[in-house]
């Protein structure tokens, strides 16, 4: 098994960057919660080290029925997306043995347990158990609810969240990985979110690892709504101020481009997107098992690609962007460590394409996305201020 302001820094130095997911997302995974939310779905600033990291530390087995499997729908499509965007083939592959250097993760191989509900709320914890006293090797356990969590009772989602610390407690070299339930459509107010809340809570306040399923699907790629508070589900539909029904993922998938943007999964009882973000999320949380320490002040190098395709200068208040073989730039989006947008043009095409430098404000790392002669390139600029 298996052992990537204000004057631009430009010349022959290429990107480093200073990555940040939220203040959610504690520093260090051994000793602190790690909240993996809406806040940590920009696949574009996991650091390739810690991909490659994840693939030779992580030993993954994961517990799930139709709604977990979101996860695994937005994986199993990711490599051919990323090598879209001019990553190396194969980087973000997984299987169940490891082989030719993908992620080894086991899916679904408990015996008699399904996800966190089913058939009952407790026969998972002995499945796994007796799961990981035969596999020694496997040091993350994944398990998701179906909708169980939206019906539980306080009573129930206590014993959830016992049961998973008595395991903890009975296997120190294995990280368990919580999780909250689907969104059902009942808000801010349902029960489901109640429950949610306590789970998180708890996570937080233990220091645990906790996948925030339903905050994940709360938000669109922009996070600047929140859809579960306009009673989002699963499916991504919600209803806006005047009663109107809408989807948030389909809405978005509609005004972006597909392989550009967003790629098509299959996602269980949702949309592709939703299952894009929750395969961005997943591993951006085990880019974090594998040590990637997302604090203010951690630095990697970017290795996205040649600095002789794209060049860029700061003339005045604009960034001047232009192809060093002088091809047409079709596009570009400029987005915070986040994954906020912050500027978009997709539809002057020219030689250079000059950006305000106003639009960017304070943020001190740009991440950038251009598209030309129907491929994508993605960077990393740092900006500093000017003395």
């Amino acid at each position: 098994m298996k052992s990537h302001v204000c004057s631009l820094v430009i010349f022959g130095l290429f990107f480093y960057l200073t990555i940040s997911c939220s203040a959610k997302d504690e520093h260090n995974p051994a000793n602190d919660s790690m909240i993996i939310d809406h806040h940590c779905t920009n696949i574009f600033a996991v650091p390739v080290e810690y991909i490659q990291a994840a693939k030779s530390k992580l030993v993954i087995a994961y517990g799930h029925t139709s709604h977990g499997s979101q996860i695994i729908s937005g994986m199993g499509s990711l490599d051919d997306f990323m090598q879209k965007h001019d990553y190396q083939p194969g980087l973000f592959n997984y299987n169940s043995d490891g082989e030719n250097g993908a992620l080894e993760l086991h899916d679904s191989p408990f015996e008699e347990a399904y996800d966190l509900g089913n058939p009952d709320r407790t026969l998972w914890a002995s499945a796994t158990r007796n799961y990981l006293k035969n596999n020694s090797d496997v040091n993350v356990i994944m398990w998701s609810w179906c909708g169980q969590a939206a019906w539980a009772s306080t009573e129930e989602i206590d014993l959830y969240l016992s049961l998973m610390n008595d395991l903890e407690t009975e296997f120190p070299s294995v990280r368990f990985v919580y999780m909250t339930g689907h969104l059902d459509g009942s808000g801010a107010e349902g029960q489901l979110n109640q429950n949610n809340n306590r789970i998180r809570e708890f996570c937080r306040s233990n220091k645990k690892v906790l996948f925030d399923f339903a905050d994940i699907e709360s938000y669109d790629p922009d996070g600047k709504v929140n859809y579960m508070v306009l009673n989002a589900n699963d499916n991504c539909d919600y209803q806006t101020s005047t009663g109107e029904s809408r989807n948030w993922a389909i809405d978005w998938q509609n005004s972006h481009t597909e392989n550009v943007d967003w790629y098509d999964c299959g996602a269980a009882h949702s949309q592709s997107l939703n299952g894009n973000r929750k395969a961005f999320a997943a591993w951006w949380m085990f880019a974090r098992l594998a040590g990637w320490d997302t604090a203010p002040d951690t630095t990697v190098s970017s290795n996205q690609f040649s600095k002789d395709q794209f060049t860029y200068k700061v003339l005045g208040d604009e960034i001047v962007f232009s192809s060093s073989d002088r091809k047409t730039i079709d596009g570009i989006v400029l987005y915070d460590v986040t994954g906020r947008v912050l500027y978009k043009n997709t539809t002057k095409t020219s030689a250079e394409l000059l950006v305000p430098r106003s639009v960017l404000g304070n943020t001190p790392v740009i991440l950038y996305r251009i598209t030309s002669d129907r491929k994508s390139f993605s960077g990393k600029i740092l900006l500093q201020k000017a003395n």
